[in-house]
């Protein structure tokens, strides 16, 4: 895991600007910083690189990588590495190291571009020809990696974090009105978007392909040939397990005692487990003591860590929060950055480099709680009523409110894919057209945006749990991937997540829907698989989650703290919806915990990003 930061340009040279891009992430590599220049009649190249070394942590692992005509930067991990090493060690090719960065080399040398499909892993890389005068800038199939872009007629600059990008000089960082709006429906953005009007991520599955001297460029989508469709879901997690394991430092599993971590820890051969709490919060207790009973199964070293809230009053949290608009990056509704960060920063701070996690399994087996209402999503315009009569009788608990309100906003969508979007975000169609004056002209090309991610799936988009899976995976999954990269990076761990090996994403994928959402059990085969790996007075338990008490700390800041934080918002968004949204929840008719949190996170990100 590390960071490369890079540019090509035929109209001048960014040496030293290469260099602060490199200063302002080196928190992804504090190991080693590497930075070459190449000129090519005309044009420049530059490749930065800062090194958090994991495999082979010598000093032949070191980056810029060269082999014969290629130099190469990489962000990621290679887990098939020994596999192909072995395979090109037989063609006749020798290595000097034990990376799996020379193994990209040599494979380039020996398929050429086929390589890229055969690397089974989370990588962003970037390599150059210097024979064809080439550049190959990838990604992996998933997209666990990100490598942002920014382009114009005469140079590309790339760089594994938005922040990098900035320190070159002409790289522009307009804000897009379109994507703060596609940011209010669903609390993050569908990829290639960032929140920038010019700063886009290549695509996952693509390579972006540079002719150095013509300046022409071509964008490639390959399909990764990790598939194994008669191989059982318990041999591919079990061997994506063990590959993940393989490190030269220090390894461990984020455990929570819930079943995606619970499978991580049962087929672990040699990590630690690290527990997490809030502190001063007793709803993890359950989730502890389950924690240690299943350690104790396992005979596993269980180490328990506390998260301190930052409890000593509202300018603690707002920084906090401050600190999530900074370092998140992309407009990414998610406070659990946060805690994600607290938490690899004591992952760090018991001894870890890499950190083993569960997650992804919600979006390639059907996880999350609305799959269930997906099921039945015929019924809901037909229940939906008597079920808001319930809610206006208080026959419901408060901290259902919520979710009703959104189940309301998705049964009134005529279009499936912005009725699926309100299960996502915070915010009604209603409040939405009020709170963007011009929001009759942005609907339509945020429309269109979803209708081409679901056109994009090739199954029966009548099966909306299948349906909604793929937009999960092409969206909410990059959300999720891109605030745990830059969270955990930014404590220096290298996060690793099995469930998200290509051989198990594709077994998810090719489950039928009543397979993954059996009768009323959501990730159906992952609980099966769990089944074989624990007791079951171990895994059929309430599970409290690990969510930031959002909650308490709305109510903490205050109405008259909240409506001065958003003041500036005006220039944005409608002011007197925005005071709306603050008195209603303040006066008790209505619970917008999640609404205020996305608003002062908007108003603190335009803050360090507006210009």
């Amino acid at each position: 895991m590390c960071g490369i930061s890079f540019y090509y340009s035929n109209k001048s040279e960014y040496q030293s600007q290469l260099e602060s891009s490199l200063a302002l992430t080196k928190h992804r590599g504090p190991d080693h910083t590497g930075i070459e220049h190449y000129s090519f009649d005309g044009s420049t190249v530059g490749l930065g690189h800062n090194r958090l070394s994991i495999v082979d942590t010598s000093e032949a692992g070191n980056q810029p990588m060269h082999k014969d005509n290629l130099t190469i930067i990489f962000n990621g991990e290679i887990y098939n590495f020994q596999q192909l090493r072995k395979e090109l060690e037989s063609k006749g090719f020798t290595f000097k190291s034990h990376s799996d960065t020379e193994v990209i080399l040599n494979a380039f040398h020996a398929y050429g571009v086929a390589c890229f499909a055969r690397f089974q892993g989370m990588f962003a890389f970037v390599l150059l020809d210097h024979k064809s005068k080439k550049m190959f800038i990838v990604r992996d199939t998933i997209g666990i990696k990100p490598v942002y872009l920014y382009q114009d007629s005469d140079s590309i600059f790339g760089c594994s974090e938005i922040k990098g990008l900035k320190a070159y000089k002409d790289v522009d960082i307009a804000i897009s009105r379109k994507d703060t709006f596609e940011f209010f429906n669903t609390g993050f953005l569908y990829e290639p978007d960032t929140g920038y009007e010019n700063i886009k991520k290549l695509m996952p599955g693509h390579y972006l392909e540079v002719d150095i001297i013509s300046n022409d460029r071509n964008i490639v989508q390959y399909e990764n040939t990790a598939t194994d469709p008669l191989a059982s879901l318990n041999s591919l997690v079990e061997d994506a397990v063990i590959r993940q394991e393989v490190a030269d430092v220090p390894l461990g599993v984020f455990f929570s005692g819930g079943a995606d971590s619970s499978i991580l820890a049962s087929l672990a051969n040699k990590s630690e487990l690290l527990f997490a709490k809030y502190s001063d919060d007793p709803t993890s207790d359950v989730d502890l003591e389950y924690s240690k009973k299943i350690s104790t199964h396992l005979n596993k070293k269980l180490n328990i860590t506390s998260i301190e809230m930052d409890d000593a009053g509202v300018e603690n949290i707002l920084d906090s929060f401050d600190y999530v608009a900074q370092y998140s990056e992309e407009l990414v509704s998610d406070y659990t950055f946060w805690s994600t960060y607290k938490l690899s920063k004591a992952a760090r701070e018991n001894g870890y480099i890499v950190m083993l996690s569960g997650m992804g399994g919600d979006e390639a087996f059907a996880g999350y709680p609305r799959y269930l209402l997906l099921k039945y999503h015929r019924l809901i315009k037909l229940i939906i009523f008597p079920i808001l009569i319930t809610k206006k009788l208080k026959l419901f608990p408060e901290s259902f409110s919520k979710k009703i309100e959104r189940l309301f906003s998705y049964s009134q969508e005529k279009n499936w894919q912005l009725a699926y979007a309100r299960l996502l975000g915070y915010f009604s169609t209603q409040e939405l057209e009020a709170l963007f004056d011009d929001a009759s002209g942005l609907l339509p090309a945020y429309t269109q945006k979803l209708d081409q991610v679901a056109a994009s799936y090739k199954g029966n988009k009548s099966d909306k749990i299948k349906l909604a899976q793929h937009m999960d995976l092409t969206g909410f999954l990059s959300h999720n991937l891109s605030v745990s990269d830059k969270a955990s990076m930014l404590a220096s761990i290298e996060l690793r997540v099995p469930l998200l090996d290509e051989k198990v994403v594709a077994k998810g994928i090719q489950q039928a829907s009543n397979v993954l959402v059996a009768n009323r059990i959501l990730k159906s085969p992952l609980k099966k698989l769990l089944s074989t790996l624990l007791p079951m007075h171990l895994i059929e338990r309430p599970k409290t989650g690990f969510n930031p008490p959002l909650d308490g700390i709305i109510s903490k800041i205050g109405r008259e703290r909240i409506k001065a934080e958003l003041a500036e918002l005006t220039k944005y968004l409608n002011a007197e919806t925005v005071n709306k949204v603050i008195d209603s929840h303040f006066d008790g008719s209505a619970n917008n915990t999640y609404k205020l949190w996305q608003l002062i996170y908007f108003a603190r990100w335009m803050r360090h990003n507006h210009v």
